[in-house]
């Protein structure tokens, strides 16, 4: 199988479309409804490439980087951020570092996947 990918994301429409998308390429996808249920998942197990939504009703994703970082989650996966803001900041200029690309949504099939790939080849 291809590198792991864990998805989180609130909304369970973008977490299937970005499975099937992911899936069809090759890729072992996981995902996670949600910062908390993201959270536990972790606990066990690493991902190659996290997907990360930021705006999710339960934790923001710039939280859940910070914790991913404290438990040492982020030396080994790397991070896309799903954002609807075209140019995000993140809120702790620590987390910056720690996520290699954007992917604004709604998104096109071809970018998320390009930047998917470039993430994957790194």
């Amino acid at each position: 199988m291809g590198k792991k990918v864990l998805i989180v994301d609130d909304e369970k429409a973008i977490v299937e479309v970005v499975q099937t998308i992911l899936r069809k390429e090759g890729y072992e996808v996981y995902s996670a409804l949600g910062a908390i249920a993201c959270l536990e998942f972790l606990r066990n197990f690493t991902p190659d490439i996290i997907i990360l939504d930021v705006m999710m009703p339960d934790m923001d994703g710039w939280e859940v980087l910070r914790i991913l970082k404290g438990r040492g989650v982020l030396d080994k996966a790397k991070v896309l951020m799903l954002t609807v803001v075209k140019e995000p900041k993140p809120e702790d200029a620590d987390l910056g570092p720690y996520v290699i690309d954007y992917i604004v949504k709604p998104f096109d099939k071809d970018d998320m996947l390009e930047r998917v790939n470039f993430v994957s080849s790194l």
